[in-house]
């Protein structure tokens, strides 16, 4: 019973560090600079594992109204 609680819990924790890391790994943030046509030319904020060729999809954010008295 106690080597199936260790397994379990080891299961779970390599799970958790894991999927963390590969979450880390999808986003990158960056302001677009230039829109040539198809291209488009992004300063990205930060590191990023993106490289030269990579496809990627992007989704642009949404800008919250400020609302004043």
């Amino acid at each position: 019973m106690r080597k199936k609680l260790m397994a379990l819990i080891m299961a779970v924790s390599f799970m958790g560090v894991s999927s963390g890391s590969a979450l880390a790994a999808k986003y990158c943030k960056g302001t677009v600079k230039e829109v040539d046509g198809k291209t488009m030319v992004i300063e990205i904020k930060g590191k990023c594992k993106c490289k030269v060729g990579d496809k990627v999809k992007i989704k642009p954010m949404k800008k919250k109204a400020i609302e004043g008295c």
